[in-house]
């Protein structure tokens, strides 16, 4: 099986963006952990929350996918 660099390319990019953005996330968090007289649960539910939309979103993707005709 060949692969070629046009096809591997965009899934490269896609993977680095993802990577910039959980980096910046950590970052946070671990900014968030090292101001010890703040509580920590508030920072990690609200950087939390938009993976679960995600998840939710891609739960609700799959299911109409399965659900629908054809498949």
């Amino acid at each position: 099986m060949a692969i070629h660099i046009r096809e591997v390319l965009p899934l490269l990019e896609t993977i680095y963006k993802q990577q910039v953005h959980i980096s910046d996330r950590l970052s946070g968090l671990k900014d968030a952990l090292s101001a010890e007289p703040t509580p920590i649960e508030p920072h990690l539910r609200a950087m939390l929350k938009p993976v679960l939309q995600d998840i939710q979103e891609m739960q609700q993707a799959l299911s109409l996918s399965e659900s629908s005709p054809g498949s």
